[in-house]
């Protein structure tokens, strides 16, 4: 095996670590005890550091690894009481999709992801809209006219912070050639797991209706997108001046 493989190796192997350990015990979990409703982390940042640096079978590798190096030597996942496949799934999306995208969308301009991410959130506003005002039989019939407003108020906040996120990514040197892009991967991989796969396996397990597990989700959105846009920033930096990386080294 080369060299410069089992530094890869190696350096996925440390960022699985690191993974783990934001994940069980770096996450906030709101409330503190007892049965959780809602959690906030950034667990899956190594991965998308690994996918992005080394391509996405790096990130498929380090996915799988980082899932059930926790589930072994830690326990179930919050929500779950036994193994889950779409917890593991949820890992391997975060370790694929931006090795995916940042190596088939090279060519592509900042300009595209910035429209992109506008449409992103346009969409999240319509569901939302759509999700408060017209599911009455599936939304808590304790929910009234204040409340739905209040959430969907919420969820309109989200958006234009993060709409404003967009535009200072663009214009703001510090975030390079890629930041709209980077800011369009996390916010797919966000409504993919956050919004679909985690949400639907929790109804599952746990016997309740989906729908009433997406507000606090909606509301917290741009806050961990946020915090993975900007720490993503600073270490993919460091990294490849530390590496010489400056894009993705081949398979």
């Amino acid at each position: 095996m080369r060299k410069k493989e089992v530094r890869k190796l190696i350096f996925t192997g440390l960022m699985v670590a690191i993974g783990v350990v934001l994940t069980y015990f770096l996450s906030i979990t709101i409330p503190p005890s007892g049965s959780p409703i809602i959690r906030f982390g950034i667990g899956y940042l190594p991965l998308i550091v690994i996918s992005i640096l080394f391509g996405p079978i790096y990130g498929l590798m380090g996915g799988i690894a980082q899932d059930l190096l926790g589930i072994f030597l830690i326990g179930a996942p919050i929500f779950s009481y036994t193994f889950s496949p779409v917890y593991t799934l949820n890992a391997v999306l975060y370790g694929v999709v931006p090795g995916l995208f940042f190596r088939y969308t090279a060519k592509w301009s900042k300009r595209f992801f910035f429209v992109g991410n506008f449409v992103l959130l346009s969409l999240f506003l319509i569901v939302a809209g759509i999700y408060f005002f017209n599911l009455e039989y599936v939304i808590s019939q304790t929910l009234g006219q204040t409340e739905k407003y209040l959430l969907l108020a919420s969820g309109v906040f989200s958006a234009l912070i993060l709409g404003f996120l967009n535009i200072i990514v663009k214009r703001n040197p510090r975030y390079g050639d890629q930041g709209t892009k980077l800011l369009f991967v996390v916010m797919v991989l966000y409504m993919l797991v956050s919004l679909g796969t985690t949400p639907l396996q929790i109804a599952f397990v746990q016997a309740i209706p989906y729908w009433s597990l997406l507000p606090l989700r909606i509301v917290k959105m741009p806050i961990e997108v946020m915090a993975y846009l900007v720490l993503l920033v600073t270490i993919l930096k460091l990294l490849r001046e530390l590496t010489g990386e400056n894009s993705q080294t081949e398979e």
